[in-house]
């Protein structure tokens, strides 16, 4: 569920089959971009290598095929760093020249290696062979990037390659030198774990900027950290009877006394943890208005010996929240840089630009952090920030995932300022730099997506896991769910109070 929606807009979804995607479908941008960039680097290193070859064999090579080799790469405009960085989402920018220059150190020191005396068939063929190798390995490099995973036996394959052609030569006895195939290995190796290292396909905090972790002020707030055996209940809807008239009106739809039985039977059980919006359903709010707080149920929730998370989504538009208005003027005073495309299945839900280009950043924290407040005078203990991967979705923006990582890190401290906890709403693929920042994390269907695994960075840590699932059944998920000690319910998409089962 990318965040709450009138039930007008919850029902096409479904309708839509509105299940939410796996986090990272394919290659990000980042990803791309690394590859396209380690195939020219492989690419440059042997047609250099090839013309050093033809020179070692006694043929005289035009200049200005070498400059078409190193063209290819660097070019300003045609190159293939600066054609792959026009694309946007590259994790690192203005590296040509970097990577140019380690291409040109491996040529100019294989080729002073084995360009020895009078032209040399051998040695043609030697400097030949270092080439290929050297594209081979960072062709392989490149799909890697792209997210194929690295092939151990095709790497074998390439190095095998090199080493043959130089014993094949050594024992023809012409070489101007012997037994330096492992020197030549070596060297590009060597190479190649460097330009891998200069070009990543994902960013880190490191990388991209973060801000400094703000540590959750107790001063300010209790600073309150589940257990990951707390039971939680989701619901962004409020209850509504057959009549679509609001249920637990007295606050605000939400079911505060919820129980059930959990899967394994026994005795009901109750959530000690409700994940709820920030206002009230428009439909049990007084006047049917969309800016009530729903202060009433996180009371109830509290007087129950509950704690409560402040849903907020942080990285879309919502044409239904009471400072919609203000995103829209923005949007049109900055020549619509900051409304994106609709987020899949929810066709008035938009991506935001998450970018500072033109202050959109800036904005869009200035009024989280309106919202967030308004958590706090809540009573809430906690926010759930959603949609913080437009980097991963088709947003409308080239963004990175160091634009993601910088957003991301930023809202966790708008919380952690104020004495909220934060938890982190999927986002799989940044799991590992955003566990310091997050307290916990919200996860919607990672058994059905196979994406389950990405979680344990936050298990490991002692942090809670609430996991969701809305279409596998809970015989298929409850068993893992707590080996790994995540906190897991089945429900339905819509997120209204019911149907709720707690795997434990």
């Amino acid at each position: 569920m990318s965040a709450r929606f009138p039930l007008a807009i919850v029902l096409s979804a479904l309708l839509m089959g509105a299940a939410a995607a796996p986090a990272l479908a394919g290659p990000s941008d980042g990803q791309r971009c690394a590859a396209s960039k380690l195939k020219a680097a492989g690419k440059k290193a042997s047609c250099l290598l090839g013309l050093d070859a033809k020179t070692a064999a006694g043929i005289t090579v035009d200049p200005l095929k070498v400059q078409k080799c190193k063209d290819k790469l660097g070019d300003p405009v045609k190159g293939a760093f600066a054609r792959a960085e026009a694309k946007g989402g590259c994790v690192t920018e203005g590296d040509a020249a970097t990577i140019e220059g380690k291409v040109d150190d491996l040529v100019d020191g294989i080729f002073t290696a084995l360009n020895v005396g009078t032209p040399s068939t051998c040695q043609s063929k030697k400097l030949k062979a270092a080439g290929k190798k050297a594209q081979c390995l960072l062709t392989l490099q490149a799909k890697a990037a792209a997210g194929a995973g690295l092939d151990a036996d095709r790497v074998q394959q390439c190095k095998d390659k090199l080493t043959a052609v130089f014993t094949s030569l050594d024992a023809g006895g012409t070489c101007a030198t012997s037994g330096d195939a492992a020197t030549i290995e070596g060297d590009v190796d060597g190479f190649v774990d460097d330009v891998v290292a200069a070009i990543p396909s994902v960013s880190t905090c490191a990388i991209a900027g973060c801000p400094a972790a703000v540590a959750c002020d107790t001063g300010a707030g209790a600073c309150w950290h589940p257990a990951r055996t707390d039971r939680w209940q989701y619901q962004l809807q409020g209850a509504q009877d057959a009549m679509g008239n609001c249920q637990f009106a007295a606050t605000g739809g939400i079911d505060v006394a919820i129980s059930a039985p959990p899967f394994g039977g026994g005795a009901a059980v109750t959530p000690a943890v409700f994940d709820i919006d920030l206002l009230m359903d428009p439909v049990c709010a007084p006047g049917g208005s969309n800016a009530v707080d729903n202060s009433a149920a996180v009371s109830a929730i509290h007087g129950n010996g509950g704690h409560v998370l402040c849903y907020v989504s942080a990285g879309t538009y919502e044409p239904f929240r009471p400072d919609a208005q203000d995103y829209v003027d923005f949007d049109q005073a900055c020549g619509n840089c900051l409304i994106g495309k609709p987020v899949a299945g929810f066709r008035d839900e938009h991506w935001l630009d998450i970018r500072d280009d033109q202050g959109q950043r800036t904005f869009i924290l200035s009024k989280l952090a309106a919202r967030v407040d308004r958590c706090k005078t809540d009573g809430f203990d906690a926010v759930e920030f959603d949609n913080v991967e437009g980097y991963a979705n088709s947003s409308g923006f080239p963004l990175s995932d160091g634009d993601q990582l910088v957003f991301n890190t930023s809202v966790a401290n708008l919380a952690h300022a104020r004495g909220l906890t934060a938890a982190l709403k999927n986002d799989l693929g940044q799991v590992t730099e955003l566990v310091p920042y997050f307290d916990m994390a919200v996860n919607e269907q990672c058994q059905q997506f196979d994406e389950c695994a990405a979680l344990d960075p936050f298990i490991g840590a002692g942090k809670a896991v609430f996991q969701v699932e809305y279409e596998v059944q809970p015989s298929g998920f409850c068993a893992a769910a707590n080996a790994a000690n995540r906190s897991a319910i089945a429900k339905t998409v819509d997120l209204f109070d019911r149907p709720w089962t707690s795997c434990r």
